[in-house]
C-alpha cells in the first residue's frame, strides 16, 4: 500500500510509477527527519547526494521539504544547486 505521500506524488507527478512514487516519499520522510533533528537544508543535500539521488529528484524532493513556500520550486533549485554537496567547481 502506497504512503500517503507516495499517493500525492502519484497524482501531482507525471511518469512515476507506483514503485517510484514509494521510493521518493521514502525520501522524503527520511530527509524530514533529519531537518527534525537541526541539520540545515546543506546536510539534507549531502545525505541525498550520498544516498545517490540525481539532481532533479533532489528537486522534487526539496520542493516537498518546503511546503507552502510562494515560490517553493525556485528555492528548491536554488537550494539543490547552490548546495556544497552539489558543487561540482574544483577549487583554484
Amino acid at each position: 500500500m502506497a504512503s500517503p505521500t507516495a499517493e500525492e506524488l502519484l497524482a501531482n507527478v507525471s511518469g512515476l510509477t507506483p514503485e517510484r512514487a514509494q521510493q521518493v516519499a521514502d525520501d522524503i520522510d527520511e530527509c524530514r527527519r533529519l531537518l527534525a533533528t537541526g541539520a540545515d537544508m546543506d546536510a539534507v543535500q549531502q545525505h541525498l547526494k550520498d544516498q545517490g539521488v540525481g539532481i532533479i529528484q533532489a528537486v522534487l524532493i526539496t520542493t516537498r521539504l518546503l511546503g507552502d513556500h510562494p515560490s517553493r520550486l525556485r528555492a528548491a533549485r536554488e537550494a539543490v544547486e547552490g548546495s556544497p554537496a552539489r558543487n561540482t567547481t574544483p577549487p583554484e
